[in-house]
């Protein structure tokens, strides 16, 4: 095991120029909950997830493309040519590099009293994961995520009055999501696909002892596009 992890890594150093390259823009909905704790460590259901908006442009590379590999000579090819099953499990790799802005919106009330949070985050994420061929031009991916987001603009209305969250430490921290992303591929023509995704991460924040505690816990629907060169 620990000789294919050495493979693995020697792989991504030696085999840059095998990769095909993919280009996605993607645009979709968001419904946000927000998970609050009280300062007793208490779980709240007062607050409801609201839809926003999410767009987000990525770009894709798989570890090996073995369309190209066989077409070259170099040092790159004649290793995973000595080692092919290494080659098929890293063909179905890929990983994604993107930026993304994102509305975690939400509502509820609290004894009578309505509440609106409207927030816009812009970050970047990252993903890494297989993509798997499975019929007449559609495949199924599966990334995990990371992702690091940081409030532009956000506001709260509590009882008809508007109050602005870019002071508040809560929401103005920097963000950081772990998650994961399941997509289906079309293939339209050589170089052009469509997806569609279903996306979920959230926060992790630790409650102080003391103090209130809020987690974001995001789930994105996706359609979108793939531009790819080889």
């Amino acid at each position: 095991m620990l000789k294919y992890l050495y493979l693995c890594a020697l792989a991504l150093f030696i085999n840059i120029s095998l990769q095909a390259q993919h280009w996605k823009w993607e645009a979709g909905l968001t419904s946000t909950d927000y998970k609050f704790q009280t300062s007793t460590g208490a779980q709240t259901n007062f607050i409801k997830p609201n839809g926003g908006v999410h767009v987000g442009f990525a770009y894709n590379k798989e570890i090996i493309d073995t369309t190209v590999m066989i077409s070259k000579f170099s040092k790159s090819a004649i290793f995973f040519g000595n080692h092919k099953t290494l080659a098929k499990i890293a063909s179905f790799l890929r990983y994604d590099l993107g930026l993304n802005l994102t509305q975690l919106n939400a509502v509820g009330d609290v004894q009578n009293k309505q509440l609106s949070y409207q927030t816009s985050f812009v970050g970047i994420h990252a993903g890494f994961g297989p993509e798997l061929k499975v019929y007449r031009g559609f495949s199924i991916a599966l990334l995990g995520k990371l992702a690091g987001m940081q409030m532009l603009a956000g506001t709260q209305l509590r009882d008809n009055n508007y109050f602005t969250l870019t002071e508040d430490p809560t929401f103005s921290k920097f963000q950081f999501f772990y998650g994961y992303n399941i997509s289906i591929h079309k293939r339209l023509a050589d170089k052009t696909s469509v997806f569609i995704a279903y996306e979920v991460t959230q926060t992790a924040w630790e409650q102080q002892a003391g103090k209130t505690n809020l987690n974001f816990k995001p789930t994105n629907f996706i359609i979108g596009i793939k531009l790819s060169q080889f």
